[in-house]
């Protein structure tokens, strides 16, 4: 019988040659002030929300759970830190080419005006996505007038098909899952002069798309550094999988702020059926989930991982586990119950991490495994929201909006 989780321990992650790894990714991914800097500039910025989860923590025997909420990133539409990476990664590639064109670089607001169209809408971007990705993309595509074309696989719901074409992309279904996806979306792209939007690195960030994406999402792991009271007393850190980009720059983050020494347990969390960051780690190389990618953590239904973000990973990430999607809904009942505490939108592929932490507590070995204990102080990252509100609702039993209604009352 197949176990309900399974948990791997990294033993390499202290070794000085996994730290030499990752050194050009990170001497290329270090410079990402600009990136913040410009994004905090933008129409519709706000520094989201670090909740502080008392009730629950008392609830659960841990010391503290700190959960950094993007449920509203550029408004609930949008509503995950994916607004972040694409939307800036396509500024400065408009910016690149109109400063070609003209011999003058554009601001973010003179590409937003059109002033710049005749040059823009010449400039096409594509992307392969779960979902967010390509409604970030999107809807920068719209924003800064260019065209967008976007890629999706068969698992992708209806709804969040129909939110990237509200925003004008083309989208285009195809059979087999998303690894066919990229290959299509890159072929394409390769074969009509598109520009591949991705943050997945093949050269250790060398190339600017990737970097750009990933520069810009340190808008979030800036604002939850900046936000938790001590950073330098977190024991834990959860993030949740997919192709190991978005954690590789929260974990790397927090290790450039803190220094080397004594950083906290940093946590991978994935689908069972999606493991290939779990399974990587357990093989001791870049390996293939072997799983269905069937999850309904949508954003996370990755076959392969990226391999830059891997040796990042190699070095910083210790623990690997893989859920069931059944965590993932309690995680997201009980975050949108609040127990005492906020109440709190958190979307599918956000639940993994106080998934885990939520059934540590009954489960001791796991617990145990995880180092989780009333001194704990633990930092999570929920990364979307209600990304679909029809299939939120069917999980969770009730409409988001309710839950960001007694979120407002109770913080007010």
């Amino acid at each position: 019988m197949q176990p309900e989780y399974v948990h791997h321990r990294s033993s390499v992650n202290t070794l000085p040659e996994k730290r030499q790894d990752a050194q050009t990714a990170v001497d290329n991914l270090k410079h990402w002030q600009p990136a913040v800097a410009e994004v905090k500039q933008w129409p519709g910025y706000e520094v989201l929300p670090l909740w502080s989860l008392p009730h629950q923590a008392a609830q659960l025997g841990v010391g503290s759970i700190f959960y950094k909420d993007e449920s509203q990133r550029f408004g609930r539409k949008l509503g995950s830190f994916k607004a972040l990476g694409a939307p800036y990664t396509v500024f400065m590639l408009l910016a690149d080419a109109v400063e070609r064109a003209t011999g003058n670089r554009p601001s973010a607001a003179q590409l937003r005006s059109g002033e710049f169209k005749a040059i823009t809408e010449r400039v096409t971007v594509c992307v392969a996505t779960d979902g967010n990705q390509g409604r970030g993309l999107a809807h920068a595509a719209a924003t800064f007038h260019c065209r967008c074309v976007v890629y999706i696989h068969g698992h992708v719901s209806p709804g969040r098909k129909e939110a990237m074409e509200a925003y004008g992309a083309i989208v285009i279904r195809i059979d087999g899952e998303y690894e066919a996806s990229v290959k299509r979306a890159k072929e394409d792209g390769r074969m009509n002069g598109w520009h591949f939007v991705s943050s997945t690195s093949w050269d250790d960030f060398r190339e600017p798309l990737p970097r750009h994406v990933m520069n810009a999402y340190m808008v979030m792991v800036e604002e939850a550094m900046d936000a938790v009271p001590d950073l330098s007393k977190i024991t834990h850190v959860f993030m949740q999988g997919g192709v190991g980009s978005i954690a590789a720059a929260v974990f790397m983050g927090i290790a450039l702020r803190l220094g080397e020494q004594n950083l906290p347990r940093m946590i991978m969390v994935e689908p069972r059926e999606a493991d290939c960051l779990y399974q990587s780690a357990a093989k001791g190389v870049a390996t293939p989930s072997s799983g269905t990618l069937r999850t309904i953590m949508a954003g996370l239904a990755c076959r392969e991982v990226s391999p830059a973000a891997w040796k990042l990973l190699e070095w910083l990430c210790t623990d690997y586990v893989a859920i069931p999607d059944s965590w993932a809904v309690d995680a997201m009942k009980a975050l949108a119950n609040g127990s005492g505490d906020t109440p709190i939108v958190c979307g599918e592929s956000a639940a993994g991490g106080y998934a885990v932490v939520l059934k540590a507590t009954q489960d001791p070995e796991l617990k145990d495994k995880l180092g989780l204990d009333a001194n704990s102080q633990v930092l999570l990252f929920g990364c979307e929201g209600a990304t679909d509100p029809e299939i939120y609702q069917q999980l969770v039993g009730i409409d988001a909006s309710e839950v960001f209604e007694r979120q407002k009352q109770t913080s007010l």
